[in-house]
């Protein structure tokens, strides 16, 4: 039974729910015994729900439930404490590179619907759970007896404020970029000394270390701001006080997206603590392009899971230098961009037109300014400037504003003015391996970058007369383009005149004779 189509039935259970005046909080709470029920755990069930999931199957040790709930009860979850549910596929590797086995005790101590330790179960060992939401906590126990699990326990608790009792094996999906600001809790950690708040990533680095026994293993999501991050130097610090790290592994952006997660980045770690006998191997790194669906959409729609499978089987690894968290980056090349470009910070005011974020063409990196409806003073962009996004850069919003006169922008670009070649320069800021290099100074839902990190980048310079060339083609081209669009955009107005009766046949046969050099009776039939 796949998850599509536990979803799909859960969804028509939803909308009678909803016809009844039940969404979010109070449908789930109506449903769950329901389930429950029908996996024969003892609940007191409304007999009309109760016949509504009578042709459920049961969901075949996976987390179908929690990807279910997650997807159409989004309103109990999704924004609240950060949390989302691990891809199955990312779940089922994570765990497997651990290599639990019978007789050891595996915590998962922010554990959601219990996915993980689903997975985690079926390797033998003791699971054990902790979450403080009490519906994810109920959720959790009803997935672990559906993959018949009889030993597993799931408590509600807060895992930075509970007593730590280290075990085995640890393996989590923590919240992401939650800010923890009660004092009672951040005084029980060192990296929050002094601190009013601390994100509940940065402070689950130094608990994680105490939930752990020496000799033991973690294996844990975090955003890959704290692995590739400048910023993150302390969190990364916390980790290695107590563990060594195995293996890094790089996930696709919006690795959460179908599954109601931001679209960030994120990595897998997997550690070992350290301890008397304990012994450092190199540590591997890889990245993964695939993890087994289409991270572009907001639904789940299954692809192939062949790169996490070679993973498992040892292939697509590379080894890490000594003290190194991710593979060392060759360069784009040795010229600045403060040498190709500089800066603009005029403000201007009155200009008929307005250029934001969302007037970036995705595909070839066109402006395209609307109306403006205020004349207050915003940055300028002049004609064959490059404009670049703070926000989020690692979505390559990079453009270049091709109209005879300026106009105003958004506050959230970085505007820069070329010496020479704009198009080129466009081109080059554009593509991914500039994007990678780029560094970010803020958080994991909403990176940003700076000028600074922008001028101070660099790009491979192939000379004047490539630049030159790569310019002159791409204006041809985009100018082509253009006056393209101008013309099917006059096509379908004829079109829509002739459909309406507005214009007659030899008068739509005039505007594609205008519009392409066609002569009657040369073609066609």
């Amino acid at each position: 039974m796949t998850a599509q189509r536990w979803a799909a039935a859960l969804t028509r259970i939803e909308d009678r729910l909803r016809a009844r005046g039940l969404t979010g909080g109070q449908a789930f709470d109506r449903l769950l015994p329901a389930l429950e029920a029908r996996l024969g755990i003892e609940a007191e069930v409304d007999p009309e729900l109760a016949a509504w999931v009578e042709d459920l199957p049961p969901p075949d040790g996976h987390d179908l439930l929690g990807l279910a709930y997650e997807r159409f009860f989004a309103d109990l979850f999704k924004g609240r404490r950060g949390q989302f549910f691990t891809p199955p596929t990312i779940g089922r590797w994570l765990v497997e590179e651990l290599r639990p086995v019978a007789g050891e005790v595996v915590l998962d101590p922010t554990c959601g619907s219990g996915g993980l330790l689903v997975h985690a179960a079926r390797s033998g060992a003791t699971v054990r759970g902790l979450d403080i939401d009490p519906r994810l906590v109920r959720l959790a126990r009803l997935n672990l007896a559906a993959a018949g699990s009889a030993t597993s326990r799931v408590a509600r608790a807060d895992f930075f404020a509970a007593d730590p009792e280290p075990v085995d094996v640890l393996v989590a999906n923590p919240p992401f970029s939650v800010v923890i600001d009660d004092p009672a809790i951040l005084g029980r950690y060192r990296i929050a000394d002094g601190r009013p708040r601390v994100a509940s990533d940065v402070l689950f680095t130094e608990a994680l270390g105490r939930w752990v026994r020496p000799g033991g293993r973690a294996g844990v999501v975090l955003p890959w701001s704290v692995v590739g991050n400048p910023s993150y130097r302390e969190a990364r610090a916390a980790l290695l006080d107590a563990f060594h790290v195995d293996a890094v592994a790089e996930l696709p952006e919006g690795v959460f997206r179908p599954f109601g997660g931001a679209a960030g980045r994120a990595a897998l770690l997997w550690l070992h603590r350290r301890g008397p006998g304990t012994v450092d191997r190199p540590a591997r790194f890889t990245t993964v392009a695939d993890p087994g669906y289409d991270v572009r959409s907001v639904h789940l729609k299954l692809t192939s899971d062949a790169e996490i499978e070679a993973r498992l089987r040892g292939g697509g690894w590379e080894v890490l230098p000594a003290d190194a968290w991710v593979p060392a980056r060759t360069e784009p090349g040795g010229v600045r961009v403060g040498e190709l470009a500089t800066p603009r910070k005029e403000r201007i005011r009155g200009a008929p037109t307005l250029a934001e974020l969302a007037d970036v063409d995705a595909d070839v990196g066109d402006l395209s300014p609307r109306e403006l409806l205020d004349d207050g003073p915003r940055p300028r962009i002049d004609p064959g400037d490059v404009v670049i996004a703070r926000l989020r850069p690692e979505l390559g919003n990079v453009a270049l504003h091709h109209a005879d006169r300026p106009t105003a922008g958004s506050p959230e670009w970085i505007v820069l003015s070329p010496e020479h070649h704009p198009h080129w320069l466009l081109h080059a800021l554009r593509s991914p391996t500039w994007r990678a290099a780029l560094p970010v100074t803020q958080g994991q839902t909403r990176p940003r970058t700076t000028v600074d990190a922008v001028l101070d980048s660099r790009v491979r310079h192939p000379g004047h007369d490539g630049a030159a060339a790569v310019d002159r083609l791409s204006a041809d081209l985009r100018r082509a383009r253009r006056e393209a669009t101008l013309a099917l955009a006059r096509l379908q107005a004829a079109v829509d005149r002739h459909q309406s009766g507005e214009l007659d046949d030899e008068g739509l046969l005039a505007v594609v004779r205008e519009l392409s050099g066609y002569e009657a009776g040369s073609g066609g039939s």
